[in-house]
């Protein structure tokens, strides 16, 4: 319309950037792809059309965040089963192992490290199901939301139809008005060529000297008819363009307040999307799972350390292989060396063992030297007066020895014992 200033979406919501500012060039991070109603004005035509659309096309951008969600989940499974499928290749193999260099608490410390992703793999497949619980919720609020259509394949908003219904009966008063108004526009172009034309008739007539006054009368009453027709359109055109003016009020009224209630629709919707997004971030890395990823490691690293033992392992090996007997007389018998040998090692394995297995350690050098004394006593004459007196004394040293420590067993005995346990 001729001095009215096109009103936008923006003006009509109180938003100062208008649809025309998603336009390639805009200085806007979003990079929005272009629709067809992006420009136009909301209250023109049926351009109200747009917020009816925004309501329907949400159900494939929810489809979009279900799947994606969906997807991540899958893969998360998936991890899971091949973190599974990990461990137990690498425990088969460590199992498998030669007991000559794999064996006692270092073979069992790396098979407890290598079943570390069975452990994760219980920790995820957990969270996968905690995810699809958030999964689950938005679908069910989509397909409460959005119904299928009758006619063709799809579906739209529950409200759609209610929407609808009210701009088009809105919109019907300006419409009709509109209507009028291009008709008398049409009317008018029409008035105005038909004026022109009986003009250029009398023209010629005046101009012709065969002319008579009665053609000439003739000429200007056309003329004149032609003059009245046009004027009698610009008044009713004037008369419409007022009446438009009030329709156009009156619907941009009405419209805005039926925008206002699919904005609250729209705001629900986008509410829902903000409340998944934060469900889903959340049971991706709960406190929950921060936490049981560090009781695994902390367990596990309090276990290797208290429980995996170079020097048990050593002589593990050697029951196992006989060699059991040698092992101890390479240590010192007598107590001052062996005391200064038990210090040295403890202190050589300070920053690697707890004090109260450096302990255990010297007790059971300490037996197993005396264990090998008395069997160089049961070897040795037993008809001299010195070898009772040594056998008094090695007896007198060894009595507040514990029963288990200085019961002596067969090395054959031994040696098939630990080979079993192999």
């Amino acid at each position: 319309m001729r001095g009215t200033t096109p009103m936008t979406m923006g003006a009509c919501i109180g938003f100062r950037e208008t649809l025309a500012a998603n336009r390639p060039g805009a200085t806007n991070n979003d990079h929005y792809s272009l629709n067809q109603y992006a420009g136009k004005n909301f209250f023109e035509d049926e351009n109200y059309r747009a917020a009816l659309e925004r309501l329907d096309g949400g159900y494939q951008m929810s489809i979009d965040f279900i799947d994606w969600m969906q997807e991540y989940c899958d893969n998360e499974r998936e991890q899971a089963r091949s973190f599974i499928d990990f461990a137990e290749k690498w425990i088969a193999r460590i199992k498998q192992q030669s007991s000559l260099v794999s064996y006692h608490t270092t073979k069992r410390a790396q098979l407890d490290v290598v079943r570390i992703p069975k452990h994760l793999a219980q920790l995820k497949e957990s969270n996968c199901n905690e995810i699809q619980k958030v999964i689950d919720k938005y679908r069910n609020y989509v397909n409460e939301i959005y119904i299928n259509e009758r006619f063709r394949p799809g579906r739209k908003h529950r409200r759609t139809n209610e929407f609808k219904k009210l701009f088009k009966t809105a919109h019907a008063s300006l419409r009709e008005v509109a209507d009028q108004l291009a008709t008398l526009r049409t009317s008018e172009k029409k008035a105005r060529e038909a004026l022109r034309t009986a003009e250029s008739a009398c023209e010629i007539i005046q101009l012709d000297p065969s002319t008579t006054e009665k053609q000439l009368a003739r000429a200007n009453e056309v003329q004149n008819k032609k003059r009245a027709i046009l004027e009698d359109i610009e008044e009713k055109l004037v008369d419409t363009k007022a009446t438009y003016r009030v329709a156009q009020k009156t619907y941009r009224k009405k419209a805005t307040e039926i925008f206002k209630q699919c904005q609250t629709v729209e705001e629900e919707r986008l509410d829902h999307i903000r409340e998944t997004l934060l469900d889903f971030i959340q049971v991706m890395y709960t406190p929950k799972y921060s936490s049981e990823l560090n009781q695994i490691f902390d367990g596990l690293t309090t276990k290797i350390t208290t429980q995996q033992n170079s020097f048990d392992d050593l002589l593990f090996w050697a029951k196992a292989y006989g060699i059991e007997n040698k092992l101890t007389k390479s240590l010192p018998l007598t107590p001052n060396d062996d005391d200064h040998d038990s210090d040295s090692i403890i202190e050589s394995r300070t920053n690697k063992k707890l004090t109260d297995h450096e302990t255990d350690k010297n007790d059971r050098r300490q037996s197993i030297i005396e264990h090998e004394a008395d069997d160089e006593e049961a070897s040795a004459p037993i008809n001299t007066t010195t070898s009772v007196k040594t056998k008094v004394k090695r007896t007198k040293s060894i009595t507040p020895i514990d029963k288990k420590n200085t019961h002596t067993t067969e090395p054959s005995t031994i040696n098939n014992t630990v080979l079993n346990q192999v």
